[in-house]
């Protein structure tokens, strides 16, 4: 049996957007694989009919779809090669019988999304800028316009909006997305919604005679929460309503069209950002909108890995029942609210991905054992072997659970048992801590810990106090570093005391995002570690505030302080406060288009330690963001996990 190579992400398949064919006679879904040679993912169109799977598009650009009807697809791509400066989009249709894809729509305009209507015509979500709102007529005075304008402020960025960035897609410069009805006769796009409202999300009514969107007013401040509305715009006259509002007591998330009615999520901010959905019902014919369900917990999957690329749906409403996918403990199911009641519809360990649902049939894409995604239906059979081939003959270690009593709740957390283990003999120990803090890690397989156990090292990981799938569990706001590391340090003695195998001398740690805060924290507070690696890491709380994306209402939110109503608060907080007192070698990885968790934090951390004698390093990457581990560049996927061995390895005694 051969080790998980530090490469093996390489070689595995991503699975995302399952969804059914209007009718249900077959479904299609985006399969992404990395091209080594171009250093990039490649996605394409799968489609599954009569129980078989078929490569249905081959440009490798193919990604976002949806049905016209049972025999056709659309899909945006790009397939020429704009100039400079286009601003446009394409999207493509492919008939299901053959033939190769051609051309359906260009817009002079990048858009996201595309709702048919009866009789050809469409509504869109299309992007918008300040100053070049009329780049939607196509026309040339507008486009030179435009142009001109990038041309000539190249060398500038004027900030009048914040957040002024968003991570991973440098300066915002105030775009926003705004709602459209495009004429296919006269190839035209008419505005429906007003300049300076963000549109989020948008579905039509049954009868497509009405648009329901969710936005949000893009200046002089975008929030998290808040300010966003939902609204009903009925088409044949362009009258627009306000149905329902942000308030103190009721955020809303999300829309998602049903026969009957309009499912509406929203959280009633108990637990301010991290409080999680309820399901709240709107009646088509009054508007009048009314609580569906208490739900309180995740909606999606929080579960942690680096084997996923794309998304997928993950709330569907199916005449009266609504079907979602809950993160519950450590695990993603799909779930079933029918007549007051949920039910587990998967209840496997692991994590269900994405799902559709049509007229009974289920179909999922999930992490299920130690294996990569796959395909399954709503028995939980096995109906792809993408990732098969793959992983055979290699090693994949079991993740033994382990939890541990902390008086009145318990710490979730599991194994990984190094390849060729021997009862008698001892081996060096990772610790891995998640982001968040509001995910989990659960029994899936995450290539890094894999990768690590197939080179002999024990991977432990947890789900400490903030973690998410227990409800109010999830709630840290204002006791980051407290609680939380005292789990995280419980969980390693349980470790160490259940497998004497574990070499206490040679324990190591790393966490990206909370983690990475939590791995600053950590080397201020304890010195049991022999090496640390911290990513994509928060340290002050003070500059977080200033240059985060997020920083204003998540500080404010999460400590509970911002610095001018509490200072010492946040100053309590920061592990940048305690960092004089770290003695254990720290590597500190972060990426320049990081605008989450900003490569300032980790220039605060690597210059405090170096200044105090502490042996220290720092890696960074350009053209990454937040989600390097997970998404980046191929080339420096695999730069950064050797760069955290290396660490680990050189750190040996």
């Amino acid at each position: 049996m051969k080790p998980i190579s530090v490469d093996e992400f390489f070689n595995l398949t991503y699975l995302s957007n399952v969804t059914f064919s209007p009718e249900g006679r077959s479904a299609c879904l985006t399969v992404s694989r990395i091209d080594r040679k171009k250093d990039e993912y490649r996605s394409y169109l799968y489609l599954r009919r009569n129980g078989k799977l078929r490569k249905l598009t081959s440009f490798g650009r193919e990604s976002r779809f949806l049905y016209l009807d049972e025999d056709t697809i659309l899909f945006p791509s790009r397939r020429d090669q704009p100039e400079e400066g286009d601003p446009s989009s394409v999207w493509y249709r492919i008939s299901l019988s053959g033939g190769e894809a051609e051309e359906a729509y260009r817009f002079p305009i990048g858009v996201t999304k595309v709702l048919p209507l009866p009789g050809g015509d469409l509504v869109v979500l299309g992007s918008a800028e300040p100053g070049h709102e009329d780049l939607y007529t196509g026309g040339k005075k507008a486009l030179d316009a435009y142009r001109n304008a990038r041309k000539e402020n190249a060398d500038y960025e004027v900030i009048t909006q914040n957040p002024w960035w968003w991570n991973g897609g440098s300066f915002t410069r105030g775009a926003y997305t705004r709602l459209f009805r495009y004429d296919v006769k006269k190839k035209k796009l008419r505005p429906l919604s007003e300049e300076g409202t963000d549109v989020s999300q948008a579905v039509l009514s049954p009868d497509k005679s009405e648009v329901y969107y969710l936005c949000t007013p893009t200046a002089p401040r975008r929030r998290l929460t808040g300010t966003a509305s939902l609204r009903r715009l009925t088409l044949s006259d362009g009258r627009t309503e306000t149905l329902l509002r942000d308030r103190e007591d009721l955020t809303l998330g999300g829309i998602e069209a049903g026969d009957h009615w309009l499912l509406v999520l929203a959280s009633d901010n108990r637990f301010g950002l991290n409080t999680d959905m309820d399901f709240y019902r709107l009646d088509y014919a009054d508007g009048t909108v009314s609580l569906l369900h208490r739900w309180g917990e995740a909606i999606g999957s929080s579960v942690g890995t680096d084997i996923r690329y794309g998304g997928g749906r993950d709330v569907k409403v199916v005449g009266e029942a609504v079907y979602f996918i809950a993160t519950l403990w450590d695990d993603a199911k799909l779930m079933c609210l029918r007549d007051g009641t949920v039910t587990a519809v998967t209840d496997l360990p692991g994590s269900v991905e994405c799902f559709d649902v049509h007229e009974g049939k289920v179909l999922t894409v999930a992490l299920r054992g130690r294996k990569g995604q796959e395909l399954y239906d709503g028995g939980e059979r096995q109906l792809s072997r993408f990732n098969e081939a793959a992983l055979r003959g290699k090693y994949t270690a079991e993740p033994e659970p382990l939890n541990v009593d902390r008086g009145g709740y318990e710490i979730h957390g599991f194994v990984l048992r190094p390849m060729g283990f021997e009862h008698g003999k001892k081996y060096p120990v990772i610790l891995d801590i998640h982001g968040g803090p509001k995910t989990v890690y659960g029994s899936v397989f995450v290539h890094e810990m894999q990768y690590w156990a197939g080179k002999g090292y024990f991977v432990i990981f947890c789900n400490p106090t903030g973690s998410d799938g227990r409800g109010a569990f999830m709630d840290i706001c204002g006791k980051y570093g407290t609680v939380d590391f005292e789990d995280i340090m419980a969980f390693c003695d349980a470790a160490l005391e259940a497998y004497p195998e574990m070499d206490k001398t040679e324990f190591f740690e790393t966490g990206g995002s909370y983690g990475g805060f939590m791995t600053n924290w950590i080397i201020g507070h304890t010195d049991r570690f022999r090496a640390c690696v911290s990513q994509r890491s928060i340290s002050n709380w003070f500059s977080f505030l200033g240059v985060a994306d997020i920083g204003v209402e998540f500080t404010r939110d999460q400590m509970r302080a911002d610095p001018w109503s509490d200072p010492e608060k946040l100053w309590e907080h920061s592990p940048l406060r305690y960092a004089d007192r770290a003695v254990t070698p720290t590597l500190f990885i972060h990426s320049f288009e990081d605008y989450r968790c900003p490569i300032d934090q980790g220039y605060q951390m690597f210059t405090a330690l170096a200044e105090h004698g502490v042996e220290t390093k720092m890696v960074l990457f350009r053209g990454e963001n937040h989600d390097l581990s997970r998404t980046g560049k191929p080339s420096h996927r695999l730069r950064r996990l050797r760069e955290i061995t290396a660490w680990f390895d050189g750190h040996r005694r």
